[in-house]
Protein backbone atom coordinates (compact mmCIF):
# COMPACT_ATOMS: atom_id res chain seq x y z
CA UNK A 1 0.00 0.00 0.00
CA UNK A 2 1.23 3.51 -1.05
CA UNK A 3 0.59 6.38 0.50
CA UNK A 4 1.25 10.08 1.07
CA UNK A 5 -0.66 11.71 3.64
CA UNK A 6 1.47 12.28 6.91
CA UNK A 7 -1.51 12.56 9.08
CA UNK A 8 -3.87 9.59 7.97
CA UNK A 9 -2.61 7.18 11.11
CA UNK A 10 -3.83 8.56 13.90
CA UNK A 11 -3.48 7.06 17.29
CA UNK A 12 -2.12 7.44 20.78
CA UNK A 13 1.21 6.78 22.89
CA UNK A 14 1.86 6.06 26.51
CA UNK A 15 4.42 7.80 27.52
CA UNK A 16 6.78 6.71 30.33
CA UNK A 17 8.73 9.68 31.98
CA UNK A 18 10.35 7.91 34.69
CA UNK A 19 10.19 5.83 38.00
CA UNK A 20 7.51 6.68 40.37
CA UNK A 21 5.07 8.92 37.86
CA UNK A 22 2.41 8.34 36.59
CA UNK A 23 2.01 7.24 32.87
CA UNK A 24 0.53 9.79 30.40
CA UNK A 25 -1.80 9.28 27.27
CA UNK A 26 -0.64 11.34 24.53
CA UNK A 27 -1.97 11.87 21.14
CA UNK A 28 0.07 11.28 18.13
CA UNK A 29 0.03 10.50 14.46
CA UNK A 30 2.19 8.42 12.32
CA UNK A 31 3.31 9.25 8.49
CA UNK A 32 3.61 6.73 5.97
CA UNK A 33 6.74 4.43 5.73
CA UNK A 34 9.37 5.62 3.95
CA UNK A 35 11.85 3.70 2.04
CA UNK A 36 12.67 -0.17 3.92
CA UNK A 37 10.00 0.66 6.68
CA UNK A 38 7.24 -1.25 7.55
CA UNK A 39 3.88 0.48 9.61
CA UNK A 40 2.22 -1.71 11.81
CA UNK A 41 -0.59 -1.08 13.56
CA UNK A 42 -0.54 -3.09 17.03
CA UNK A 43 -3.00 -5.42 17.99
CA UNK A 44 -1.22 -6.42 21.44
CA UNK A 45 1.39 -5.81 23.29
CA UNK A 46 2.68 -7.55 27.00
CA UNK A 47 4.46 -6.27 29.71
CA UNK A 48 8.01 -7.71 29.83
CA UNK A 49 9.88 -8.22 33.21
CA UNK A 50 12.05 -5.92 31.94
CA UNK A 51 9.53 -3.46 31.72
CA UNK A 52 8.47 -3.66 35.25
CA UNK A 53 12.62 -3.09 36.08
CA UNK A 54 12.11 0.18 34.31
CA UNK A 55 8.89 1.22 35.78
CA UNK A 56 10.53 0.19 38.90
CA UNK A 57 13.68 2.20 38.42
CA UNK A 58 16.02 -0.75 38.09
CA UNK A 59 17.23 0.16 34.89
CA UNK A 60 17.94 3.52 33.93
CA UNK A 61 16.43 4.62 30.70
CA UNK A 62 16.42 8.28 28.70
CA UNK A 63 12.81 9.49 29.09
CA UNK A 64 10.50 10.29 27.69
CA UNK A 65 9.74 6.88 26.25
CA UNK A 66 7.54 4.29 24.91
CA UNK A 67 8.00 0.86 26.69
CA UNK A 68 6.86 -2.28 25.45
CA UNK A 69 8.86 -4.42 22.83
CA UNK A 70 6.52 -7.80 23.19
CA UNK A 71 4.36 -6.70 20.46
CA UNK A 72 2.33 -8.61 17.67
CA UNK A 73 0.54 -6.47 15.15
CA UNK A 74 -0.58 -6.27 11.19
CA UNK A 75 1.01 -4.65 8.32
CA UNK A 76 -1.10 -1.96 6.97
CA UNK A 77 1.66 -0.13 4.83
CA UNK A 78 4.86 -0.96 2.99
CA UNK A 79 7.15 1.53 2.21
CA UNK A 80 9.27 1.40 -1.38
CA UNK A 81 12.03 -1.13 -1.02
CA UNK A 82 10.47 -2.85 2.24
CA UNK A 83 10.98 -6.68 3.01
CA UNK A 84 9.00 -8.31 -0.07
CA UNK A 85 9.48 -11.35 2.48
CA UNK A 86 9.79 -12.67 5.85
CA UNK A 87 12.20 -14.48 7.70
CA UNK A 88 11.10 -17.64 5.96
CA UNK A 89 10.30 -16.60 2.90
CA UNK A 90 7.19 -16.43 3.26
CA UNK A 91 5.42 -13.44 1.63
CA UNK A 92 4.52 -9.96 3.50
CA UNK A 93 1.22 -7.94 2.36
CA UNK A 94 -0.81 -5.50 3.95
CA UNK A 95 -3.29 -7.24 6.82
CA UNK A 96 -0.61 -10.15 7.52
CA UNK A 97 -0.87 -10.39 11.15
CA UNK A 98 3.25 -10.09 12.06
CA UNK A 99 6.03 -10.73 15.21
CA UNK A 100 9.70 -9.06 14.62
CA UNK A 101 12.94 -8.69 16.62
CA UNK A 102 13.34 -6.51 18.78
CA UNK A 103 15.58 -4.32 17.22
CA UNK A 104 16.89 -3.15 13.85
CA UNK A 105 20.42 -4.08 12.93
CA UNK A 106 22.68 -2.72 10.02
CA UNK A 107 23.99 -5.91 9.12
CA UNK A 108 27.58 -5.13 7.92
CA UNK A 109 29.20 -3.90 10.79
CA UNK A 110 31.90 -6.26 12.59
CA UNK A 111 28.93 -7.37 15.35
CA UNK A 112 26.74 -8.27 12.42
CA UNK A 113 28.90 -10.01 10.43
CA UNK A 114 30.20 -11.84 13.17
CA UNK A 115 26.78 -13.44 13.86
CA UNK A 116 25.70 -10.79 16.57
CA UNK A 117 22.99 -8.84 15.47
CA UNK A 118 21.61 -7.93 18.38
CA UNK A 119 24.72 -6.49 19.62
CA UNK A 120 24.86 -4.26 16.35
CA UNK A 121 27.17 -1.08 16.23
CA UNK A 122 24.18 0.74 15.21
CA UNK A 123 21.48 -0.94 16.79
CA UNK A 124 17.85 0.49 17.51
CA UNK A 125 15.27 -1.25 20.26
CA UNK A 126 12.13 -1.29 19.68
CA UNK A 127 10.73 -0.16 23.30
CA UNK A 128 14.08 1.31 24.58
CA UNK A 129 14.30 4.66 22.51
CA UNK A 130 13.70 8.07 23.70
CA UNK A 131 10.96 10.34 21.92
CA UNK A 132 9.76 13.86 21.81
CA UNK A 133 7.43 15.22 24.39
CA UNK A 134 4.82 14.54 21.42
CA UNK A 135 5.59 11.00 21.51
CA UNK A 136 7.61 11.16 18.11
CA UNK A 137 9.00 9.12 16.97
CA UNK A 138 7.35 6.21 18.90
CA UNK A 139 8.82 2.87 19.00
CA UNK A 140 7.19 0.99 21.21
CA UNK A 141 4.65 -1.33 22.54
CA UNK A 142 2.32 1.28 24.32
CA UNK A 143 0.96 3.10 21.42
CA UNK A 144 -1.32 2.34 18.35
CA UNK A 145 1.53 1.91 15.68
CA UNK A 146 4.69 1.14 15.17
CA UNK A 147 6.95 2.15 12.12
CA UNK A 148 9.53 -1.18 11.73
CA UNK A 149 12.64 0.26 10.43
CA UNK A 150 15.27 -1.46 7.94
CA UNK A 151 17.22 -4.35 9.17
CA UNK A 152 13.87 -5.37 11.89
CA UNK A 153 13.39 -8.92 11.08
CA UNK A 154 9.70 -9.66 9.93
CA UNK A 155 8.01 -13.02 10.52
CA UNK A 156 3.98 -13.72 9.72
CA UNK A 157 2.32 -15.65 12.05
CA UNK A 158 0.13 -18.89 11.70
CA UNK A 159 -3.23 -18.10 12.04
CA UNK A 160 -3.16 -21.12 15.08
CA UNK A 161 -1.21 -19.11 16.82
CA UNK A 162 -3.51 -17.12 20.16
CA UNK A 163 -2.83 -13.77 20.05
CA UNK A 164 -1.72 -14.11 23.63
CA UNK A 165 0.51 -16.50 23.29
CA UNK A 166 2.24 -15.28 20.07
CA UNK A 167 3.31 -11.68 21.89
CA UNK A 168 5.53 -12.77 23.96
CA UNK A 169 7.60 -14.42 21.28
CA UNK A 170 9.70 -12.26 20.32
CA UNK A 171 11.44 -11.72 23.40
CA UNK A 172 11.21 -14.19 26.62
CA UNK A 173 10.45 -17.04 23.92
CA UNK A 174 12.95 -15.89 21.22
CA UNK A 175 15.46 -15.47 23.92
CA UNK A 176 14.77 -18.61 25.68
CA UNK A 177 15.29 -20.34 22.36
CA UNK A 178 18.73 -18.55 21.85
CA UNK A 179 19.73 -19.80 25.21
CA UNK A 180 18.68 -23.66 25.09
CA UNK A 181 20.67 -22.79 21.15
CA UNK A 182 23.78 -21.42 22.63
CA UNK A 183 23.99 -23.88 25.56
CA UNK A 184 24.01 -26.75 22.78
CA UNK A 185 21.27 -28.89 24.88
CA UNK A 186 20.20 -30.20 21.44
CA UNK A 187 23.78 -31.92 21.04
CA UNK A 188 24.64 -34.11 24.23
CA UNK A 189 22.69 -37.21 25.27
CA UNK A 190 19.96 -36.61 27.16
CA UNK A 191 21.72 -33.90 29.19
CA UNK A 192 20.94 -32.93 32.81
CA UNK A 193 19.28 -28.94 32.65
CA UNK A 194 19.09 -26.99 35.68
CA UNK A 195 16.40 -23.88 34.69
CA UNK A 196 17.28 -21.00 37.07
CA UNK A 197 13.40 -19.23 37.57
CA UNK A 198 9.86 -19.81 36.84
CA UNK A 199 9.07 -17.42 35.14
CA UNK A 200 7.66 -16.87 31.45
CA UNK A 201 11.36 -17.31 30.45
CA UNK A 202 12.36 -19.36 32.44
CA UNK A 203 9.34 -21.66 31.61
CA UNK A 204 10.06 -21.02 27.99
CA UNK A 205 13.57 -22.46 28.60
CA UNK A 206 12.18 -25.31 30.13
CA UNK A 207 9.99 -26.52 27.81
CA UNK A 208 12.31 -26.05 25.07
CA UNK A 209 15.29 -28.00 26.73
CA UNK A 210 12.70 -30.87 27.23
CA UNK A 211 12.04 -30.81 23.87
CA UNK A 212 15.52 -30.69 22.27
CA UNK A 213 15.69 -33.97 24.45
CA UNK A 214 17.01 -33.25 27.63
CA UNK A 215 17.13 -35.96 30.37
CA UNK A 216 16.02 -34.27 33.57
CA UNK A 217 14.99 -30.76 33.66
CA UNK A 218 15.02 -29.15 37.64
CA UNK A 219 13.42 -25.54 37.85
CA UNK A 220 15.44 -23.50 40.76
CA UNK A 221 12.66 -21.32 41.75
CA UNK A 222 12.30 -18.85 44.91
CA UNK A 223 8.42 -18.38 44.80
CA UNK A 224 6.92 -21.85 45.89
CA UNK A 225 3.54 -20.84 44.59
CA UNK A 226 5.22 -21.20 41.19
CA UNK A 227 6.70 -24.69 41.29
CA UNK A 228 3.45 -26.86 40.20
CA UNK A 229 3.57 -24.80 37.47
CA UNK A 230 7.12 -25.58 36.23
CA UNK A 231 6.09 -29.06 36.39
CA UNK A 232 3.24 -28.20 34.15
CA UNK A 233 5.39 -27.55 31.66
CA UNK A 234 7.85 -29.99 31.89
CA UNK A 235 10.10 -29.71 34.58
CA UNK A 236 10.57 -32.94 36.51
CA UNK A 237 11.17 -31.50 39.74
CA UNK A 238 10.98 -27.93 41.39
CA UNK A 239 13.09 -26.53 44.53
CA UNK A 240 13.77 -23.71 46.34
CA UNK A 241 17.46 -22.51 45.97
CA UNK A 242 17.93 -23.23 49.71
CA UNK A 243 16.34 -26.58 49.47
CA UNK A 244 18.42 -29.45 51.03
CA UNK A 245 17.57 -32.16 48.70
CA UNK A 246 18.58 -30.10 45.73
CA UNK A 247 21.32 -30.90 45.35
CA UNK A 248 20.98 -34.39 45.93
CA UNK A 249 18.16 -34.64 43.45
CA UNK A 250 20.73 -33.61 40.46
CA UNK A 251 23.18 -35.77 41.59
CA UNK A 252 20.98 -38.96 41.64
CA UNK A 253 19.82 -37.95 38.36
CA UNK A 254 23.23 -37.45 37.12
CA UNK A 255 24.70 -40.24 38.31
CA UNK A 256 26.65 -38.10 40.73
CA UNK A 257 28.01 -35.88 37.97
CA UNK A 258 26.19 -32.74 38.27
CA UNK A 259 24.21 -30.15 35.75
CA UNK A 260 25.34 -30.56 32.07
CA UNK A 261 23.57 -27.24 31.64
CA UNK A 262 22.35 -24.78 33.79
CA UNK A 263 20.37 -21.92 32.85
CA UNK A 264 19.90 -18.35 34.74
CA UNK A 265 16.83 -17.02 33.49
CA UNK A 266 15.70 -15.59 36.88
CA UNK A 267 17.46 -12.20 36.91
CA UNK A 268 20.07 -12.95 39.84
CA UNK A 269 24.10 -13.13 40.66
CA UNK A 270 22.49 -15.82 43.64
CA UNK A 271 20.99 -18.24 41.08
CA UNK A 272 24.10 -17.63 38.71
CA UNK A 273 26.49 -18.69 41.73
CA UNK A 274 24.30 -21.53 42.94
CA UNK A 275 23.98 -22.66 39.04
CA UNK A 276 27.71 -22.46 39.27
CA UNK A 277 28.23 -24.65 42.20
CA UNK A 278 25.74 -27.18 40.20
CA UNK A 279 27.70 -27.26 37.24
CA UNK A 280 29.41 -31.16 36.15
CA UNK A 281 32.58 -31.44 34.63
CA UNK A 282 32.32 -29.87 30.92
CA UNK A 283 29.52 -28.29 32.37
CA UNK A 284 28.30 -24.71 30.50
CA UNK A 285 26.66 -22.15 32.58
CA UNK A 286 24.40 -19.96 30.48
CA UNK A 287 23.66 -16.23 31.94
CA UNK A 288 20.77 -14.86 30.28
CA UNK A 289 18.46 -12.79 32.96
CA UNK A 290 20.78 -10.66 34.71
CA UNK A 291 20.38 -7.83 32.58
CA UNK A 292 20.49 -4.92 34.99
CA UNK A 293 23.50 -4.11 37.09
CA UNK A 294 23.45 -7.15 39.77
CA UNK A 295 26.68 -8.04 42.26
CA UNK A 296 29.52 -9.82 40.78
CA UNK A 297 30.03 -13.39 40.98
CA UNK A 298 32.70 -15.69 43.15
CA UNK A 299 34.53 -17.03 40.86
CA UNK A 300 37.82 -19.77 41.20
CA UNK A 301 39.84 -19.80 37.50
CA UNK A 302 41.43 -22.94 38.65
CA UNK A 303 38.33 -24.66 39.28
CA UNK A 304 36.70 -23.47 36.41
CA UNK A 305 40.03 -24.83 34.36
CA UNK A 306 39.91 -27.96 36.22
CA UNK A 307 36.46 -29.03 35.34
CA UNK A 308 36.54 -27.54 32.10
CA UNK A 309 33.26 -25.66 32.45
CA UNK A 310 32.17 -23.09 30.17
CA UNK A 311 30.32 -19.34 31.19
CA UNK A 312 28.30 -18.05 28.39
CA UNK A 313 26.11 -14.23 28.49
CA UNK A 314 23.43 -14.30 26.40
CA UNK A 315 21.54 -10.95 25.53
CA UNK A 316 18.31 -11.29 23.53
CA UNK A 317 18.86 -13.22 20.63
CA UNK A 318 19.27 -14.16 16.80
CA UNK A 319 16.50 -13.98 13.90
CA UNK A 320 16.85 -17.93 13.37
CA UNK A 321 15.95 -18.06 17.32
CA UNK A 322 12.52 -16.11 16.48
CA UNK A 323 12.00 -18.84 13.88
CA UNK A 324 12.57 -21.30 16.21
CA UNK A 325 10.71 -20.24 19.21
CA UNK A 326 7.61 -19.64 16.56
CA UNK A 327 7.55 -23.11 15.24
CA UNK A 328 7.95 -24.35 18.74
CA UNK A 329 4.88 -22.49 20.20
CA UNK A 330 2.96 -23.66 16.79
CA UNK A 331 3.78 -27.13 16.65
CA UNK A 332 5.32 -28.99 19.71
CA UNK A 333 4.23 -26.51 22.37
CA UNK A 334 0.73 -25.80 21.38
CA UNK A 335 -0.59 -28.08 23.93
CA UNK A 336 1.42 -26.30 27.12
CA UNK A 337 -0.73 -24.43 29.11
CA UNK A 338 -0.24 -21.34 28.17
CA UNK A 339 -2.73 -19.79 29.63
CA UNK A 340 -1.71 -20.42 32.68
CA UNK A 341 0.78 -17.16 32.05
CA UNK A 342 -2.14 -14.54 31.22
CA UNK A 343 -2.27 -11.75 33.04
CA UNK A 344 -5.28 -10.36 31.89
CA UNK A 345 -6.04 -8.08 29.01
CA UNK A 346 -6.28 -4.11 29.19
CA UNK A 347 -7.25 -1.25 26.37
CA UNK A 348 -4.21 0.93 26.21
CA UNK A 349 -5.86 3.86 27.87
CA UNK A 350 -5.70 1.93 31.04
CA UNK A 351 -1.97 1.36 31.22
CA UNK A 352 -1.69 2.50 34.51
CA UNK A 353 -3.98 -0.65 36.30
CA UNK A 354 -2.11 -2.81 33.67
CA UNK A 355 1.14 -1.99 35.31
CA UNK A 356 0.23 -2.28 38.90
CA UNK A 357 -1.48 -5.45 38.37
CA UNK A 358 1.21 -7.03 36.26
CA UNK A 359 3.22 -6.23 39.61
CA UNK A 360 1.77 -8.29 41.45
CA UNK A 361 1.50 -11.43 39.19
CA UNK A 362 4.86 -12.76 38.75
CA UNK A 363 5.45 -14.90 35.88
CA UNK A 364 2.72 -14.06 34.26
CA UNK A 365 2.04 -11.20 30.97
CA UNK A 366 -0.67 -8.56 31.20
CA UNK A 367 -1.66 -7.38 27.64
CA UNK A 368 -2.41 -3.90 26.15
CA UNK A 369 -4.88 -3.60 23.30
CA UNK A 370 -4.37 -0.61 21.55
Amino acid sequence: MNCSDPSQYEGHVVLFHGPGKPLAWQATQWSCPKVGEVLVQITHSAICRSDLHTHCGHRAVTTPTVLGHEIIGRVVALGAQAPEVDLRGHPIAVGDRVTWSIYAHCGRCPNCQAGWPQKCAKLFKYGHEPVAKDGQPSSGGMASYILLRPGTAILVLEPSLPDQYAVALNCAMATAAAVTRQGEVARRKDPVVVVMGGGYAGLSTVALCRAQGAGRVVVVETQRSLHARALSFGADAAFHPEDDSLKAWISDHSSGRGADQVMEMAGSSAAAQLGLDLLAVGGVLMLAGTVFPSPALALDPEALVRRCQIIKGMHNYAPEDLVLATEFLAHDGAELPWDSLHGGLFPLAESQAAFELALQLPGKRVILMP
